[in-house]
């Protein structure tokens, strides 16, 4: 069962080879995987908890390809910190509902000339 007190403040720490990384990398994985039936729980959300780790596994696999040592870091941060503002119960439930949405059209960037120029972007 997941320690439903506060967690540790989280730490910035920087891996010093690619192992190392991996092992951050697959704790937070391991953290998220277990906490699933806690969140769909405790923030009363209408998905099953098996539908909760597909969407956390299809996160992770989102940035497998990633090979900078940095950026791992960083998105190691990152997990934690949305980690920690999951289980501190910080969030609402709307802000965890989000990760299930589908994109929308809208929230397209526009690919043309004109379109970017009317948006705004380069």
């Amino acid at each position: 069962m997941v320690n439903q007190q506060h967690l540790p403040s989280v730490v910035t720490a920087s891996s010093t080879s690619f192992l190392q990384a991996r092992k951050r990398v697959l704790v937070g994985y391991r953290d998220w995987i277990r906490s699933s039936r806690w969140i769909a729980d405790n923030y009363q959300l209408d998905i099953p908890s098996d539908v909760i780790r597909n969407r956390i596994r299809s996160e992770y696999n989102r940035f497998k390809g990633v090979s900078d040592l940095q950026t791992i870091d960083l998105l190691i941060y990152k997990s934690r910190t949305d980690y920690e503002e999951t289980m501190n119960f910080w969030k609402q439930t709307t802000h965890v509902m989000r990760y299930f949405d589908a994109p929308r059209p809208e929230d397209a960037k526009p690919t043309d000339f004109l379109g970017r120029f009317y948006a705004g972007r380069d």
